[in-house]
């Protein structure tokens, strides 16, 4: 088996199969991080405490070195890397290896070209975790798993090209050295699921300099998170893949309600939900934007965006904050509470 991006994700699945007794290499391409692995091992700190492992670790220009090819690749880079990981991976898969994408956004439909769609996998994450410093990674508790909807597994498991069978059921009896995981029928559904939490979440924290627990306590994230996850709800649907509710436990309508101002239902379960969220927990994009590195806003917003403009959806708030969150990028707007103002100039409120 092989983890390509030992992240905050990647990072604990590598870990943990490698402590389960697998035979199970990391593939990480920053180097400060692989060296920290190598040299001191990799600590995973839970509010139980921390434990360090030893994992096998290269650089992808060591795939080479490989003896046997990959039976299993768990596939945990950024989303804008997925092309150039798969490129870089794919001679050294065996001839019926497992692609599983333990990624943010819907990257299957890239993948798929590659391998083919049969010998693809999706784990969907639902667990939260933070990298800022090489070799160790924090668990906190995430904005998914703050839910009032019953017990939710670590992830789910579910294939690409069918509903789950023995590819999935395998890669959850992996993944259960991880999290709790679950295999599923529906893979993108909860892809979509899991999207419309992302959308919400990531872009305000970004651009407010918010971790996760601050940005549901604010007031001005909240109403853009309301009104993307709105737009996110249309296009989903469009694209044949309707959503109940939004983050387990705000239903649909009243989220369109809230987004046209004659509910303040959604609005104020958010504002609870952040005392259920770890202080500690930070999205994905706001550690890309405290680390000074590209975030996967074009795969986030910009993806709901791009989607939209095929079925005529307007989706202004997605638009807005794909834009200022590339002037964060460029070091043009500085994060900020204020900076979330801009949303509004954008969209003309």
């Amino acid at each position: 088996m092989a983890v390509y991006g030992a992240g905050a994700i990647g990072s604990q699945v590598g870990a943990r199969i490698h402590a389960a007794g697998h035979d199970v290499t990391l593939v990480e391409p920053w180097e400060p991080h692989r060296r920290a692995i190598a040299e001191r091992g990799l600590t995973i700190h839970t509010p139980g405490g921390g434990r360090t492992y030893w994992p096998a670790v290269v650089s992808p220009d060591e795939l080479p070195t490989f003896t046997a090819p990959i039976d299993l690749l768990f596939l945990s880079v950024k989303s804008y890397d997925t092309l150039e990981a798969m490129q870089r991976v794919a001679p050294y898969l065996a001839a019926g290896g497992i692609v599983v994408s333990m990624q943010n956004s819907i990257n299957e439909e890239w993948i798929a070209p590659l391998v083919g769609a049969s010998r693809i996998v999706g784990g969907v994450i639902l667990i939260n975790a933070v990298l800022l410093e090489p070799g160790h990674v924090t668990e906190t508790m995430s904005v998914s798993r703050a839910t009032s909807a019953g017990d939710l597994p670590g992830v789910y498991v579910g294939e690409y090209a069918s509903a789950a069978g023995t590819k999935a059921s395998e890669v959850a009896s992996v993944l259960d050295a991880v999290w709790p995981a679950k295999p599923i029928d529906d893979l993108l559904h909860e892809r979509w699921s899991k999207l419309a939490n992302n959308t919400m979440i990531n872009p305000v924290s970004g651009i407010g300099g918010l971790r996760s627990a601050a940005a549901l306590a604010d007031p001005n994230a909240r109403r853009t998170m309301i009104a993307v996850a709105s737009e996110v709800l249309r296009v989903a649907e469009a694209e044949g893949y309707p959503l109940a509710r939004v983050m387990g436990d705000y239903d649909a309508a009243d989220v369109h309600a809230g987004a046209e101002g004659i509910s303040h239902s959604v609005n104020q379960a958010l504002a609870a939900r952040a005392e259920k969220v770890s202080d500690d927990a930070t999205t994905s994009m706001l550690q890309d934007v405290l680390r000074g590195r590209r975030t996967e806003i074009d795969y986030f917003s910009g993806f709901v965006a791009r989607k939209g403009s095929t079925h005529g959806i307007p989706t202004p708030y997605c638009d807005a904050v794909t834009t200022l969150v590339h002037r964060v990028e460029a070091g043009t707007l500085s994060p900020s509470p204020e900076a979330l103002l801009e949303i509004g100039k954008l969209v003309g409120d």
